[in-house]
């Protein structure tokens, strides 16, 4: 993928499979990137309708992240209708084609935000960056939010986003 923006930056130094060539069109320098193929894929849908469509927020990657890896699991904050999906306001429709499965998962991009739902949790992300420092600090944060919890619904009372599990 051509990249015009870090021509001259240490990319050149650091990524030796970077190239630099002229633009066919303009005659400036573009930097091209190859194209990353990843295994597998997490990523997080505002719906999802019952064919396995997704509908995902256009202002992330998890379009194009979805198309370029082999295999893609997707959560969603909703199940909705074939109908629906198509009518939606904004956001990029993501064919079931490309997704591999699919759970429904209200406030599943927690910490992270997500559009017009909840926005991002600065203090969980706080409290996850000092956590994970150390192999032992790290044991309590999977402690605290995974293991100990009875399940999904527990974990979004804990932070806050109870609601959301309703």
């Amino acid at each position: 993928m051509p990249v015009p923006g870090h021509v001259g930056s240490d990319y050149e130094t650091l990524r030796p499979e970077f190239k630099v060539i002229a633009d066919p069109y303009s005659g400036k320098d573009v930097l091209l990137v190859p194209a990353i193929v990843p295994d597998v894929a997490f990523i997080h849908a505002l719906q999802a309708d019952t064919d396995g469509n997704l509908l995902v927020d256009e202002k992330e990657d998890d379009f194009l992240l979805a198309q370029a890896s082999r295999v893609v699991v997707a959560s969603t904050e909703e199940m909705v209708s074939p109908d629906l999906l198509r009518r939606a306001a904004y956001g990029l429709k993501l064919s079931a084609i490309h997704v591999t499965a699919l759970v429904a998962t209200p406030g599943g991009a927690h910490p992270t935000a997500c559009r017009e739902r909840y926005g991002i949790d600065a203090g969980h992300l706080t409290e996850y960056l000092g956590l994970a420092k150390s192999d032992e600090t790290f044991r309590t944060y999977l402690q605290r939010y995974i293991f100990d919890l009875k399940d999904h619904g527990t974990y979004l009372a804990q932070v806050g986003l109870a609601a959301l599990a309703a």
